[in-house]
């Protein structure tokens, strides 16, 4: 196996949840922590069955995982600079200031929390940064109600605000 620092020009399979197949180069596939162990973990020199280097990842869809696959072989190239888990700038732009980036999460809100969903799902922790942070920066200064029709949250039933309002005092405090 070809250690951390090497290139691999292997490529790896990957089976979205509805059937389909896509190829990504190794080193970009690496960058998935679900992958890896898949993948890499289990490799020996000696056994190169191209079918041990076909992952499902059932729980991601045809069109998202291209995505997956675009960021993951755009960030071997070009790193996404670290994302602060704060919102210490003023703006998405200040934080995120490389255009690759800016624009690949400027998708519509299914696909957005998909990617989150793919990123969580195939352990991809700059993906999920950056997914994370547009949804929070789509979130923020919105009241209790966009947020809930944003995030498809039912309305609670009477009974049930009501003892939100005992059990979490503090929340309706202000």
């Amino acid at each position: 196996m070809a250690s951390e620092d090497q290139t691999d020009d292997r490529m790896v399979k990957l089976r979205s949840g509805d059937g389909e197949v896509y190829e990504m180069n190794a080193n970009a596939a690496k960058l998935s922590k679900l992958i890896a162990e898949a993948i890499f973990d289990n490799d020996d020199d000696e056994d190169d069955d191209e079918a041990n280097n076909e992952v499902p990842v059932v729980k991601v869809k045809s069109e998202c995982l291209r995505k997956v696959i675009e960021f993951c072989e755009h960030y071997v190239k070009e790193p996404l600079n670290p994302i602060t888990h704060t919102m210490e700038a003023d703006s998405f732009d200040e934080i995120v200031t490389q255009e690759f980036y800016r624009d690949f999460v400027t998708v519509e809100q299914p696909l957005l929390f998909q990617l989150v969903q793919a990123a969580n799902f195939m352990n991809i922790q700059p993906l999920l940064d950056l997914a994370c942070l547009q949804v929070a920066n789509i979130l923020m200064g919105k009241s209790a109600e966009d947020i809930r029709s944003i995030l498809n949250i039912p309305k609670m039933t009477p009974e049930e605000e009501d003892k939100a309002r005992r059990e979490h005092r503090w929340i309706f405090e202000a």
